[in-house]
């Protein structure tokens, strides 16, 4: 398991209770430390680590013997980690990556990343996104969630492996569709919080739901997506779950935005990783290559990374020219 952190702790809880012995890998010391000395998790407090799980800071010794891998890296770091260790992956282990995001130099996909670090593990490679909480999953609170792959020994593999009492899995064969819409979401998920910041009511998020999953939809077709998927647990699912609950960092991050506070000032005051802070200048620098309108999305870029004022980013969206719902 790479990474100890709130998602990567999350799903680690689910691969003991589905039978496998767990061996989370860290950079951080202090990380390491709290989970094997202080039975505690420091990314999800209050939590306590389950009795067999360990961590350490030797990824080696993690990587060793494992049937699984499982990335649950931010988006940021896979090109860095999958550059260090795709290669010292174990020859019959699958790669489970859980980040939801895009590389923020490339462009790509996190398991195009770990591809390219080692096409070895091309027919290996699985992708899981779905509408979960990192806290909620690792208190044993039922959910859903979607593994992805090319391969279908290897998604049914991952299906079984994650598959307990309070997880229900289900497999796909389109990786791009899954991981497309658990990085997307994000950002629509942000415009959602800058909308609840503003005190706009429900009206409007829920418009921003409904026309934020039109986009993530065009722009996902336009890479190879299938546009029913988006329509499941890894589009609309954690779309959902990402724009209206509490528990979301991207949401928080967006209602701070809106209520006045600069996004970075959000960043340092909560020490959060915002996937969507990432991944909308990815979606924007996508969408223009490939022709693709995503007003809600360029707006949101616009407002965190061109200081655009909220109550003008909301004018430009409404006041845009008009056009027919349908477009599948």
């Amino acid at each position: 398991m790479i990474v100890a952190g709130a998602w990567g702790t999350a799903l680690a809880v689910v691969l003991l209770d589905s039978g496998y012995r767990v061996v989370l890998w860290d950079r951080n010391p202090e990380a390491v430390r709290a989970i094997n000395e202080e039975n505690r998790c420091l990314k999800l407090p209050g939590l306590g680590i389950p009795e067999g799980l360990v961590a350490t800071n030797d990824w080696k010794e993690a990587l060793s013997g494992a049937s699984i891998v499982v990335s649950a890296a931010p988006s940021t770091a896979v090109t860095e980690i999958s550059g260090q260790m795709a290669r010292f992956i174990p020859e019959d282990a699958l790669l489970v990556s859980a980040t939801k995001g895009l590389d923020p130099e490339t462009l790509r996909r996190p398991t195009q990343v770990w591809s390219d670090a080692n096409p070895g593990l091309s027919n290996r490679l699985v992708a899981l996104s779905g509408p979960n909480f990192a806290v909620e999953v690792a208190k044993r609170l039922p959910a859903a969630t979607t593994v992805a792959s090319v391969s279908p020994i290897a998604g049914e593999t991952a299906q079984t492996a994650f598959m307990v009492p309070y997880l229900r899995v289900y497999t796909s064969e389109d990786v791009a569709g899954v991981e497309l819409g658990g990085a997307l979401k994000n950002i629509i998920a942000i415009a959602c919080g800058l909308v609840e910041g503003m005190g706009l009511g429900y009206n409007a998020q829920a418009a921003i739901v409904s026309r934020g999953i039109a986009e993530i939809t065009r722009l996902g077709v336009a890479l190879g997506a299938y546009p029913l998927t988006f329509a499941g647990l890894s589009g609309v699912g954690d779309l959902v779950l990402t724009s209206t609950g509490h528990l979301s960092r991207n949401r928080q991050a967006g209602i701070a935005v809106g209520k006045g506070e600069p996004i970075r000032a959000f960043l340092d005051r909560t020490g959060y990783t915002v996937e969507g802070f990432i991944t909308v200048r990815s979606a924007v620098t996508l969408a223009g290559r490939l022709g693709i309108s995503m007003p809600i999305t360029e707006t949101v870029y616009r407002v965190l990374y061109e200081d655009m004022p909220v109550r003008q980013a909301l004018t430009a969206i409404m006041s845009r020219q008009k056009r027919s719902e349908r477009e599948f």
